[in-house]
């Protein structure tokens, strides 16, 4: 079973590291941004990462699968700062990524 939680957590330090890219004064809002992304998209996130583990579904499927659900992350709080509509873009793709990334930390 995916352990959620654990995915949680690993995604808030992973993406802490990502966000200097994009300066720290994002830091809370990509952190809130990404968490919600991440409630959005739960259910598929478990049953997703369940294929990948069991080798049902190959990496490059399940990052198919995370970057089809990229709209869904809304970026609201980022929107309040104002950000053009590029940056905005360039942060949902590192936070699709670094989501793929905590995942397969996480299912090992």
């Amino acid at each position: 079973m995916f352990d959620f939680d654990a995915f949680l957590e690993t995604l808030k330090a992973d993406l802490t590291e990502v966000v200097s890219d994009f300066g720290e004064n994002l830091k809370d809002d990509l952190l809130k941004d990404a968490g919600d992304f991440a409630l959005q998209t739960k259910e598929d996130l478990i049953k997703w990462s369940k294929m990948l583990k069991d080798g049902e579904l190959s990496q490059e499927d399940f990052e198919f699968l995370l970057e089809a659900k990229k709209d869904l992350a809304e970026m609201e709080a980022l929107k309040q700062k104002g950000l053009a509509q590029a940056k905005l873009d360039k942060l949902k793709l590192a936070i699709i990524d670094t989501v793929a990334g905590s995942v397969r930390k996480v299912i090992g």
